[in-house]
């Protein structure tokens, strides 16, 4: 189970991503675009859909994969607003709590 406390690092895709992919798809884009190993513990992936309406949190603990999904029915996640040119970029887990606990139509900055 995912759990959202300091101690695991959080890399946001700068890029959305299909949200039709599941776990083997979205750990071989932590591999092979955001330059990461998906089966570290201690990190944790999050991606978005292109309407900011899905996201999706990829994480590997011990015991296999943890993929926590979230729609928006009312709004959409605040729009991550990346101040440079990355694949990835780390998050604060308050920023990451406060993405998946937002539903409104505005802009965050990382």
């Amino acid at each position: 189970m995912i759990n959202f406390t300091s101690r695991p690092r959080y890399f946001i895709k700068s890029t959305p991503t299909d949200m039709r992919k599941g776990h083997d798809g979205l750990a071989s884009i932590v591999r092979e675009v955001m330059g990461h190993d998906p089966r570290n513990y201690n990190e944790a992936f999050i991606f978005y859909s292109k309407d900011y309406r899905k996201v999706k949190v990829l994480h590997y603990d011990i015991n296999g994969w943890v993929l926590y999904s979230k729609w928006f029915t009312d709004g959409k996640f605040l729009r991550p607003e990346f101040e440079g040119c990355k694949k990835s970029h780390e998050l604060s887990r308050e920023t990451l709590v406060l993405i998946l606990s937002t539903s409104v139509q505005t802009r965050i900055k990382i």
